[in-house]
């Protein structure tokens, strides 16, 4: 076994191989999660209209959830490599049932005035309250069970098909309040809490998976570990952070593009918003099955390649004088973001053994990246944009930098 400044470097799977009803339960798992994402924001405007609650109110309790993620993902990540993935998953699982269906409830119980509309708003923001507390650690600890079940020679590509389920979720989420919208918001979030409900029975009736060959510290020897982690890994997680900070600020700009430089008003504009992030969670799916075989023994080279298609993906973005245009510099730019994300989570899990304090890490970087990224994207757009476009080509710059120069394989690391 190879040796670091961290300590003994995984090169075989901690738990045993998965099966393939151990597979759907974290395909289906991260695919779910996917699509809750895209149908609660497509389903957001018809419950103003349904409850009479303020837009502003509403977009303040959704991000809620997912900023809790920062504190509560690493956590989860610990508690994962403590014991077992399968309970994180469960806890994951049981979040999302609960978070929605007490979502149901309260615009159920608003629009037919059995709940005052203080209870309501108080209902729904308890219930993103769970899905921030729970839901945080599922994601993290699905890449963290794929990693302990593949070895060196498959680990990019079984992250791959982890980022790719999160995307077909996302791409197949419209879908669902397309469908059901017309009977009611309520009719969609429902339908999510019916989709869980067997990937929960599932999930439960799996062989437990407690961790069998890694050493858990505790106390200050764990915080020393996590320091030291930080310290080795610091270069890969600021791309991590400049990725999902960058890609996070072209989707916010994406809106005031279209009215702005294409003159659509704020229907039209949301309506091919939604078609346009369909068209980057499909680009997404098919990068993973055409270079998610490549880059295995490729990751440096992968990183820069990646990084110099989300700078032109970037340039073409935001420089984009027709829809076309926008449209291809969408599609490179998250075509290239599914390229790095299982690169550099790779790069970072060869080089520890508690791959759920890293996943955990990674999940509470990547929810800061998207949360600087609409920061900047608000600041961008108060100066008319001007100052957005060079936020964009200064973070695209940074990311080729660090990839470039900083990164170093793996096995320059090892000693």
């Amino acid at each position: 076994m190879q040796q670091n400044e961290l300590g003994p470097v995984i090169t075989k799977p901690v738990y045993e191989t998965g099966n393939s009803l151990k597979d759907f339960c974290r395909f289906g798992s991260v695919f779910m999660l996917g699509a809750g994402q895209t149908t609660l924001l497509i389903c957001l405007p018809a419950i103003v209209e349904e409850t009479g609650l303020g837009y502003g109110l509403l977009t303040a309790m959704v991000p809620l959830g997912t900023c809790l993620f920062i504190f509560t993902a690493p956590l989860w990540g610990r508690i994962s490599d403590r014991y077992g993935r399968k309970r994180v998953v469960q806890s994951g699982l049981l979040g999302f049932t609960v978070s929605f269906l007490l979502l149901a409830l309260a615009i159920y119980g608003l629009t037919l005035e059995l709940l005052t509309t203080e209870w309501a708003v108080g209902l729904m923001f308890f219930a993103r309250t769970v899905y921030g507390l729970l839901v945080s650690g599922l994601y993290p600890a699905v890449q963290a069970w794929a990693i302990d079940d593949s070895d060196s020679s498959s680990r990019v590509r079984s992250l791959s098909r982890i980022t790719a389920s999160i995307n077909v979720g996302r791409l197949i989420g419209p879908v669902i309040p397309a469908v059901l919208i017309s009977q009611g918001s309520v009719f969609p979030v429902l339908a999510l809490v019916i989709l869980t409900i067997p990937l929960l029975l599932q999930a439960s009736i799996l062989t437990t998976d407690q961790p069998s060959g890694v050493k858990q510290e505790k106390g200050s020897e764990e915080k020393n570990q996590f320091r030291q982690m930080m310290k080795s890994l610091w270069p890969v997680l600021l791309v991590a952070c400049s990725v999902t900070t960058l890609f996070g600020l072209l989707q916010y700009l994406i809106g005031p593009i279209l009215q702005q430089r294409f003159a659509y008003d704020g229907v039209a504009a949301s309506r091919v918003l939604s078609m346009l992030m369909m068209v980057a969670a499909f680009s997404t799916v098919i990068a993973h099955l055409l270079v998610s075989r490549w880059v295995q023994g490729r990751l440096i080279l992968s990183l820069k390649v990646g990084s110099v298609l989300l700078l032109v993906g970037s340039f073409l973005l935001i420089t984009a004088t027709n829809l076309v245009w926008l449209i291809f510099g969408l599609v490179v730019s998250a075509a290239s973001v599914a390229l790095l994300t299982p690169v550099y989570t790779t790069l970072a899990s060869e080089q520890v053994d508690q791959q759920g304090v890293l996943t955990g890490t990674l999940s509470m970087i990547h929810t800061i990246g998207y949360t600087l990224g609409a920061l900047l994207a608000g600041l961008g757009g108060s100066l008319e944009n001007q100052l957005a476009e060079v936020f964009c080509i200064s973070l695209a710059a940074l990311l080729l930098m660090i990839s470039f120069v900083l990164v170093e394989s793996p096995k320059k690391r090892t000693c």
